[in-house]
């Protein structure tokens, strides 16, 4: 009886058009967020001076001129991923006008041009194009979703139907005429949308939240704030943003400084001043297989899945996810913007942060107070940090094991939405053919 009304309530969800826009989007999306995830591994990685897999091979020795390859493949990760969200804005608007029997290719066109708008900034000498960047990558997803959909929603309100998909310049010209009314509509809107955002910038609104909480992340020690935080930056990320804990770096935490300068005084990590922070909570245990614990959604689907796109996504973004390269997983799946998959990839990570919280104040296991190399796989954040402390390799790896099996029902319930909806299709499909 449970089962049958979670799959209704997933049916019912996964019918929400916005819902349906976003997964057809992430789909186009996702091999240019998978090519950019690899860019991004090995220009992080192998390819920068402190990056995991650079110290491991030691490839700045032997690779000549491995700072242009880091370029390279730094160029590649910005040509993809990089501005990922004008791409977004364009498919939103196209499959949005195409629900609703609309032009889809000049809607698509013209929620590409309108996020331009939106995120351009005027040079000081006014000849050279300027965009606000970090809108156009992954921070400015949302934004370009909900850009493309409302252009998509300009059309269906302003422009009539499309009575034939014909392609000859007759009616490419007729279909151009038709639109001309909500392409004004949405570039007028996405210049007052700019303006407001200059505003914004202009008075630092978003920088001010961003460097409290910020100053928030970097200050604070404790189990009750590290988890609140640990629980806001989790939201975030599954809403595409950047969270209080996604620019927290070792150098700037006053807490992990303190911790560091004890154990290189005392030598005794079991005392530590702050003996639960981000480091010895959030990044030990609460990111110890990813971002919402998302390798061990990867694993799940590697023993339970039975859909074929399922398992080739798995295969194609274990390797990226083990360096916490999450983003190609969280579109192609998708986990972003899914409420399915809400509960899981917050309640999992802040579970892993309970066990660690308890085993640290137990004594069990000592916190990890060393500093970590960019792109480390989570599993090891903590064995590193404790200099090789094995307990801190053993419960990370159980943890690991836990997740995956926590994880196992969602997958089995999602697959089991999936196929419901696909048997509605069918049977939608045959009532019109008979028809």
């Amino acid at each position: 009886m449970l089962e049958q009304k979670i799959i209704a309530w997933g049916l019912k969800v996964r019918k929400w058009s916005f819902l349906r826009i976003i997964q057809r989007t992430f789909a186009v999306l996702f091999p240019f967020i998978l090519i950019g995830s690899f860019a991004q591994v090995l220009e992080f990685s192998l390819l920068y001076r402190d990056g995991f897999l650079a110290n491991l091979t030691k490839i700045y020795d032997w690779l000549p001129h491995y700072r242009a390859f880091n370029q390279l493949f730094g160029g590649i990760y910005m040509l993809t991923a990089g501005i990922i969200s004008v791409f977004a804005a364009g498919l939103a608007a196209k499959y949005t006008a195409q629900f609703a029997k609309r032009d889809g290719q000049i809607a698509g066109v013209t929620g590409m041009i309108a996020f331009f708008a939106i995120c351009y900034q005027r040079s000081q000498n006014g000849d050279q194009l300027n965009f606000k960047l970090e809108l156009l990558g992954f921070s400015g997803l949302i934004l370009g979703l909900l850009c493309g959909y409302f252009v998509g929603l300009l059309f269906k309100w302003a422009s009539p139907e499309l009575t034939t998909d014909k392609e000859h310049n007759a009616a490419l010209f007729e279909r151009s005429f038709r639109a001309l009314l909500p392409i004004t509509f949405a570039l007028i809107g996405a210049l007052v949308i700019n303006v407001l955002l200059g505003l914004i910038y202009k008075y630092q609104v978003f920088e001010t939240i961003n460097d409290w909480l910020q100053s928030q992340a970097l200050k604070q020690s404790g189990v009750l704030p590290v988890f609140l935080l640990a629980t806001l930056t989790l939201i975030f990320s599954w809403l595409g943003l950047s969270g209080p804990y996604e620019s927290n770096t070792f150098d700037s935490d006053q807490s992990a400084l303190r911790n560091l300068n004890y154990a290189l005084t005392h030598s005794d990590l079991a005392k530590v001043p702050d003996k639960f922070n981000a480091n010895t909570l959030y990044f030990s245990f609460g990111t110890l297989s990813g971002t919402g614990a998302l390798l061990a959604l990867i694993l799940a689907l590697f023993i339970v899945s039975h859909r074929k796109n399922n398992r080739r996504l798995a295969y194609l973004t274990v390797f990226p996810g083990i360096f916490n390269a999450n983003a190609s997983f969280m579109i192609g799946l998708p986990i972003l913007f899914n409420p399915f998959y809400l509960v899981p990839f917050l309640l999992i990570p802040l579970f892993n942060m309970l066990i660690g919280a308890l085993l640290l104040a137990s004594g069990l296991i000592l916190p990890a107070v060393y500093p970590v190399l960019l792109t480390t796989p989570g599993v090891l954040y903590s064995f590193i940090g404790t200099n090789g402390a094995w307990v801190s390799l053993l419960v990370p790896l159980v943890l690991l094991i836990c997740d995956t099996c926590l994880y196992i029902p969602f997958v089995r319930f999602a697959e089991k939405i999936s196929d419901a909806m696909e048997a509605e299709q069918r049977k939608e499909g045959v009532a019109h053919e008979v028809k």
